[in-house]
């Protein structure tokens, strides 16, 4: 067969990319796995004394003799600071994950009390850290306020407390740690896609067409096919997705399809809120896909529009010059589609709508097309938002998206399936700024710890945030916003929804 052929009806092409893909991500994990189980992964970094002035992220340990009440904790009331003696009464500032220990509890005791008889010390580990400038403000007003008199300074603090104070929430990562996870995570991420692909490729409708097609096929016909694609006389649309051979029309926008002049009944078009397509109806009733557009502005319109035109002349000149070969007389059914479109020269869908049956609304499948749709355009809302510009134009975004995934997943779009669009569509308006003003307080709240926990904290406490932020005003004059222009966008859209037919 021609390199076209090849091309076109190739269907398992696919299973070397899944293979490639999860023969990787399995050698990835064997070597994750050799690595962990040759290499011997211990900690060979040991502790140093706490020094305030050599620099962040040493393991070091503080043996601590007394410790104050908490003088400041993070926003989420999980990390706290104390001030910390050791033996020479030196000051430290230690910051500790959580509710104090027994002793630890002690030490604080012992530093208000009168007793004279001082507990055991305890000893922190941790990674020093430099003080950042909210922390060493409240260590100066506490301090001061302890004391009953000005002693701390921002000119003085560094003496009375240098530079760096040791985080106990963090211990140093063991060598090789990082290796092994990168290891694993890359072949997750292998494995994932892979088959990411394959559950695509299984079900992918194309395939489905193209088997079936390959199976009704004698070898003898598929040559047949193949010499009459790569003859000089053949018509050839849309970059080679559609081919009007002598004997055949070949159609491969959705599927390798073989279709002989003789079976075709007629050829229309359909415009949709989201695509154009030019179908042919053979005389099983069957429809078939010749061509797409996606892009609806005027230029490619006009353009769709003339290659229906082409391709409904061509098929007109190839029937007819196979009834004068065969040298039969018209059947009653092209009698009926010349009477209706006698010059071929305007769209047969103007006269001859398509049948109803020929695209079955399915609702689950289509909201579910729906929602991802949406969810789509919603993080294109989000991006809009962090980049500082007017998040309200990805309305039109979110309400085509979410035609779009219903007409994919529904098989067709209907007056009831664009309003449950047009519904999801607002109600995903209303998320996406949620979202938006929640990832802006993740941001901000990162500053003084990026973590897991910070995220789930931002969300879980997200009204509370917005109230402390006075953020209120802004989240609601933005979704007005946000409405507004949605709705100037989409209002063409709109109107078009309501009055589509049932």
């Amino acid at each position: 067969m021609s390199p076209i052929m090849k091309k076109m009806t190739r269907r398992y092409l696919w299973i070397l990319a899944v293979a490639l893909l999860y023969c990787t991500a399995i050698s990835f994990c064997l070597a994750g796995l050799g690595m962990k189980a040759f290499y011997h992964v211990e900690n060979v970094e040991t502790p140093e004394p706490f020094q305030v002035y050599e620099g962040a992220e040493i393991y070091s340990y503080l043996d601590a003799h007394m410790m104050s009440a908490e003088f400041a904790s993070d926003f989420k009331e999980t990390n706290h600071y104390y001030f910390v003696y050791d033996q020479d009464y030196s000051l430290y500032i230690v910051k500790i994950h959580g509710n104090l220990s027994y002793q630890s509890q002690r030490l604080q005791d012992y530093f208000y009390s009168e007793d004279e008889e001082a507990p055991e010390p305890v000893t922190f580990y941790g990674m020093t850290a430099p003080i950042e400038d909210d922390i060493r403000q409240y260590a100066i007003e506490s301090y001061n306020e302890m004391w009953e008199k000005e002693i701390l300074t921002e000119d003085n603090f560094s003496d009375y407390f240098g530079e760096y104070y040791l985080d106990t929430a963090r211990k140093p990562v063991p060598a090789g740690t990082n290796h092994f996870n990168t290891f694993f995570f890359t072949a997750a991420l292998f494995a994932f896609y892979a088959t990411l692909i394959l559950i695509n490729c299984l079900r992918n409708p194309r395939r489905r067409i193209t088997k079936a097609t390959l199976r009704s096929l004698t070898t003898q016909q598929l040559l047949e096919v193949d010499g009459q694609i790569n003859s000089p006389l053949t018509f050839v649309y849309q970059k080679g997705r559609l081919y009007l051979t002598a004997d055949y029309l070949v159609a491969n926008v959705q599927g390798f399809e073989v279709l002989p002049y003789g079976e075709i009944e007629r050829i229309y078009d359909i415009n949709a809120l989201t695509v154009k397509r030019l179908m042919a109806q053979t005389k099983d009733q069957k429809c078939h896909v010749l061509a797409v557009d996606w892009n609806m502005n005027a230029r490619h319109k006009e353009r769709f529009q003339s290659l229906a035109d082409q391709v409904k002349r061509t098929v007109r000149q190839r029937q007819e010059e196979f009834s004068e070969k065969t040298d039969q007389s018209p059947s009653p059914e092209q009698l009926k589609a010349e009477a209706y479109d006698p010059d071929f020269s305007k769209p047969w869908h103007s006269t001859l709508q398509p049948l109803k049956e020929e695209r079955r609304e399915r609702l689950l499948p289509g909201m579910i097309g729906a929602f991802f749709g949406a969810l789509l355009g919603a993080i294109f809302w989000i991006v809009i938002g962090q980049l500082g510009y007017i998040a309200g134009l990805a309305g039109l975004a979110i309400l085509k998206l979410s035609l779009l995934g219903y007409e994919k997943l529904g098989g067709a779009l209907k007056k009831r399936g664009a309003i449950i669009c047009l519904v999801l569509s607002a109600a995903m308006i209303l998320a996406a700024n949620l979202a938006d003003y929640g990832v802006s307080l993740v941001r901000a709240y990162f500053e003084y710890e990026a973590s897991l926990e910070t995220f789930l904290y931002v969300f879980s406490n997200f009204g509370i945030l917005m109230s402390a932020t006075e953020s209120w005003g802004n989240f609601y004059f933005s979704l007005i916003l946000g409405y507004a222009l949605s709705l100037l966008s989409c209002m063409k859209t709109i109107r078009e929804i309501f009055r589509m037919e049932e």
